[in-house]
């Protein structure tokens, strides 16, 4: 009877998301955000969505530069992009658009069920605390963000969530495929996908072999393809480039408040805004975030990184905590400590959401004493309350923006 009770509520859960996931998305169907003739780069939170939907979701395969970023993204794209044509025939822009963000729904959907899978399986949550935290990673901001907005992000996010789920398991073929796909997104993504290898518990010989394979089956699937010689040529280089070009470089304070405020200020919630790009660039005519909030979003952020605290010091010793902590350690070195895009850094949060959704687990788990479970099942409800009702003036002054 209660295991009945416990898949009704993941049914409902789901169900309720998927239609809110609709009616989100006719939503903003209709502010004409989608019909972006005229449109330009950075004109929200720094997405380059309009090169998205115009290069990488192209029938002509995009040669630019950023091929060395995304490289089988890109060929996914003009595949995706084709196929559209061939069974559709010519269609607008606008509704091309709105095709790949509905496709990106579906990848949201997937997060969030994959999620659940981890929390629920590996984790041993309870289905009622392994929803909340579900609400909460399929609620924050910037899951609803990208995947409304064409980008590379959420693609990323739930190629990232099943490397932790089969690196965990030990499924040496899925994982190798996982490494393939997280490389091919976002190179840089390799990384977290090799530590989440690294710490998720298997033996020495077969992390190196998992390794190995990965990066040997991405090297031989590029090598395939006809970006083959610029993408090998132009790699290092590249890097190297993109390191000058977009490295900040902001005193200890500074990197101290921006850290907070992209890491677990913005993932979840709408913070203070100006009328440009971090930049400077498009003044009047474009969004971004500043490292500012008002006092509540501000004090549910500390909570939350209180949390995230409390759960690395009370399960230190906890398997369950290394490859997530490890991946947020990652993102905290590249954008914080080398400063690697933080100006920008809201762009790169679904690289390390779900790793802190994970941490924030722990202490629900069958380890924890039941007095802390009690307690963070109280915080969480109260943050995700939190997540609902402060967003609320964010996204109404959003949608203003977006309809004008």
């Amino acid at each position: 009877m209660r295991l009945g009770r416990q898949g009704a509520w993941r049914a409902g859960f789901f169900a309720a998301l998927a239609v809110f996931y609709g009616i989100l998305f006719l939503l903003v169907c209709r502010t004409g955000f989608y019909d972006i003739a005229g449109a330009h780069n950075d004109r929200v939170f720094s997405a380059d969505d309009v090169y998205f939907v115009t290069s990488f979701f192209s029938q002509t395969m995009d040669t630019s530069a950023r091929i060395i970023k995304h490289p089988l993204l890109i060929l996914f794209g003009c595949a995706f992009t084709r196929m559209e044509h061939l069974i559709l025939g010519t269609i607008s822009m606008e509704h091309h658009y709105m095709l790949i963000v509905m496709m990106q729904i579906g990848v949201g959907w997937l997060c969030v069920v994959v999620l659940n899978r981890i929390l629920e399986e590996q984790y041993k949550l309870d289905t009622r605390h392994a929803l909340l935290l579900c609400a909460i990673f399929g609620l924050s901001f910037s899951t609803l963000f990208y995947i409304y907005v064409g980008e590379s992000y959420i693609y990323s996010a739930l190629i990232l969530l099943l490397t932790f789920y089969f690196a965990r398991r030990q499924n040496l073929p899925v994982t190798v495929i996982l490494g393939v796909l997280a490389a091919g997104v976002t190179i840089t993504n390799a990384a977290l996908w090799a530590v989440i290898v690294v710490c998720s518990g298997a033996a020495l010989r077969r992390k190196l072999t998992t390794l190995l394979l990965g990066g040997g089956a991405f090297c031989s699937i590029v090598a395939l393809t006809p970006m083959r010689t610029f993408f090998f040529t132009k790699l290092i280089p590249g890097a190297l480039g993109s390191a000058n070009s977009f490295s900040d470089h902001f005193s200890p304070l500074g990197v101290v408040r921006r850290v907070f405020f992209a890491f677990f200020g913005s993932t979840g919630f709408y913070l203070d805004t100006m009328d440009q790009s971090a930049f400077g660039d498009f003044v009047g005519d474009a969004l971004a975030f500043l490292p500012s909030a008002s006092l509540p979003i501000i004090a549910a952020g500390l909570v939350w990184v209180g949390l995230l605290a409390w759960a690395v010091l009370r399960h230190f010793r906890s398997p369950l905590l290394y490859a997530p902590l490890a991946v947020l350690g990652c993102n905290l070195f590249l954008h914080g400590a080398l400063q690697y895009g933080l100006k920008e850094a809201f762009l790169y949060s679904l690289h390390h959401l779900p790793a802190q959704v994970c941490i924030a687990a722990l202490p629900m788990t069958p380890e924890a004493d039941p007095r802390e479970r009690r307690t963070a099942a109280w915080i969480l409800g109260v943050y995700g309350v939190c997540l609902v009702v402060l967003n609320l003036p964010g996204y109404y002054a959003l949608a203003q923006y977006l309809s004008k």
